[in-house]
This record gives structure tokens, sequence and C-alpha cells, in this order.
């Protein structure tokens, strides 16, 4: 059991996940997140994150997924990261339902925002003082973006939104690391 909570146990489980859920296109539709229509289903809130436009843009994802598993390996177990992973995919959701635009999207780019910014947070939390530089380069191309800046490789024009409200996650990703849910509920003493 052991095997199975380390870092690569996790992320194979969840690469195998969305692979399996890129090779059903049927259901697609089902689990695509629409503002309109997301908190009836509630479903899409965390499945459009795992769910892509086409295999490239899962390949992408996928690599991204890996680079920061494996770069900040020592922050993730398989616990952890499918935790990581349905925290920050439930809230970038919920921000993006909240802001008053209508959206439709799929794919794990504002995950992947969230989880860059929380292992950037936890680096410079330990002493690595110079990731600042790197949290803020990642900040300030997400601020850019908003501001109307969008790279040719974009697909659809609120993509600043969903990589917005998944840095956004991470902030919470770093308060509720590690904790336990019994340590939330008021004991009587």
């Amino acid at each position: 059991m052991e095997r199975f909570n380390q870092y690569w146990a996790g992320l194979v489980l969840v690469l195998m996940f969305s692979a399996f859920l890129q090779l059903m296109p049927e259901w697609h539709p089902l689990l695509t997140f629409n503002s309109d229509n997301v908190m009836a289903e509630g479903w899409p809130l965390i499945t459009a994150h795992f769910i892509h436009l086409d295999w490239w843009h899962a390949l992408f994802n996928f690599i991204g997924l890996a680079l920061i598993v494996l770069i900040w390996r020592e922050f993730w177990t398989t616990r952890w990261l499918v935790n990581a992973l349905l925290i920050s995919g439930v809230l970038t959701s919920v921000v993006l339902w909240i802001i008053p635009i209508e959206l439709t999207f799929v794919g794990l780019s504002g995950v992947l925002h969230g989880l860059l910014g929380y292992c950037l947070i936890k680096d410079i939390r330990s002493g690595k003082k110079w990731m600042w530089l790197i949290l803020v380069a990642l900040v300030t191309k997400v601020i850019i973006e908003l501001l109307g800046w969008q790279p040719d490789h974009f697909v659809g024009e609120h993509v600043s939104y969903i990589h917005a409200a998944g840095l956004l996650s991470s902030l919470v990703l770093y308060k509720l690391e590690r904790r336990r849910l019994s340590d939330a509920v008021m004991r009587d003493e």
C-alpha cells in the first residue's frame, strides 16, 4: 500500500482517468463546463478539467501535470495529488461560475496554474526565496492575459479567466494541505 501512496502512482492514476475520458467523446458534452447549467448538473465542476478539446490539447496538459508533479515530487502523495486536483478543479469552476460571463470550457490548464502556484508558494515558504521571481512571473503572465494579451495557441476568448481562477485556487491549496477534516470540527472540551 505504501507504494501506491507515492507521487507517481497518483500521477499515473490521474493520467489514465483523463485518457479514458478522452477516449469517450460521446460523453464530452455531458462533462463540459457550461456556466449556464453547471450548478444544476454538478459534475462538470470537476469533470471539465479532465477532458480536452483534442489529443494535442490533452498531451500538452498531461506533460504540464507530469512536469509539476515530477519537479516538486516531495510535495505530492497519491492522496494529496488527487485531493489537490479535485479542490483546485472545484474552486476554479466555482470562481468561473460566479463571474458574470457565459463560459464553456474543458481542459486542465486552470488547475495546472493552481498546482504550479501552490508549489511555488511551498518553495518560498521553505526558504527558496528566489522562487518569488517565478511566482511574480506567473502572476504577471495571468494579469497580462486578463488585460487582453492572448497567444495564438489559446482556444477561446476566456482562457485568461480560467488561468486566473486556477491561480487563485493555489492559495486555498496551500491553506488546506495536509489538514484532516476532523481538525476543522469544533470539539466541546
